[in-house]
């Protein structure tokens, strides 16, 4: 009975902590829209100039390698943080800390929403006319 008890106790405590540390597509979205992002002076939001997931690219979480600006980076999360402090006039946060993984949360449903093959109207052939 003692051996179920503990395994039940540590199988609760793992899933707690898986969701205690899942990303949020809602935080991040509200990151996203936040001209004080970073401590951002700019008064410019992510969505100034991506809104609804506009020039992200559609191989966004499929790219190894990145070019912002002139400038070469390996993760996504750096290139936001060049944005942060471009764009944004503020400080790059952590890339591997919450804030940044319920960004890239909230980014992935946009570029999943803006690469969804749109559904083409076929012309119904009309008879008797």
């Amino acid at each position: 009975m003692k051996k179920v008890f503990i395994l039940v106790t540590a199988l609760m405590m793992t899933g707690g902590l898986t969701l205690a540390y899942a990303a949020s597509a809602d935080n991040g979205k509200i990151l996203f829209e936040r001209p004080s992002l970073g401590g951002g002076t700019t008064g410019k939001s992510c969505s100034t100039c991506h809104e609804g997931g506009k020039n992200l690219g559609s191989d966004l979480f499929e790219r190894k390698q990145f070019a912002i600006m002139k400038i070469d980076k390996k993760s996504l999360a750096e290139v936001v943080n060049i944005c942060i402090e471009k764009a944004l006039g503020g400080v790059a946060i952590d890339t591997e800390g919450r804030d940044m993984k319920d960004l890239l949360a909230y980014m992935k449903t946009l570029v999943t929403k803006s690469t969804k093959p749109v559904k083409k109207e076929t012309q119904k052939k009309v008879e008797g006319c």
